[in-house]
């Protein structure tokens, strides 16, 4: 065997090493993209959950986030700074669900969960006009897909579920 042969030999064999590195490191690319997806979620879902537990823990706190959805203007100032805060922490969290999305953290079956979620506080008339005293404080480009998006399927509020009349525990279910 000659020495051109043998270098050419030696080409081959690093043409297929580096093909090799490029698979492997497509494959940790990949699971690293999982595990960053997965991390975003657990957050997600870690955080909204603390505000919900903050809230359920504190009936008055419940009352006046649902209340001020549908009724903010008919608060006291008092009242107004407590249902304001709890708006703000949402939509804050709502933004970053909405960034995470955007940039290929969060699938799009779960966003569309909590997209519904989302715009059906939005759409509530006590939220539009606080909306209207404080989109300001939230990214263009945020405020701009809450105003230009509809929402595909009516999602009942909590002002809704909690002015429910039952009739027992299966009431919610579809009747046969």
């Amino acid at each position: 065997m000659t020495l051109d042969q043998f270098a050419s030999i030696g080409e081959i064999i690093s043409s297929v090493g580096v093909v090799i590195s490029l698979i492997y490191l497509a494959i940790q690319i990949r699971s690293n993209t999982d595990a960053e997806r997965s991390a975003t979620y657990r957050s997600i879902v870690s955080d909204f959950g603390a505000m919900n537990n903050a809230m359920a823990a504190t009936p008055e706190l419940s009352y006046l986030f649902t209340e001020g959805m549908e009724n903010y203007h008919q608060f006291e100032p008092r009242d107004k700074a407590r249902i304001s805060q709890s708006f703000f922490q949402c939509f804050h969290y709502f933004e970053n669900m909405y960034y995470q999305h955007k940039k290929g953290y969060m699938d799009d079956d779960v966003w569309l969960g909590w997209k519904r979620l989302m715009l059906t506080y939005y759409s509530a008339p006590g939220f539009q006009t606080w909306w209207q005293h404080r989109h300001d404080v939230y990214s263009k480009s945020f405020a701009d897909f809450l105003a230009s998006e509809e929402p595909d399927k009516k999602i009942l509020s909590y002002y809704d579920l909690s002015h429910l009349q039952t009739e027992g525990p299966n009431d919610l279910r579809e009747k046969s």
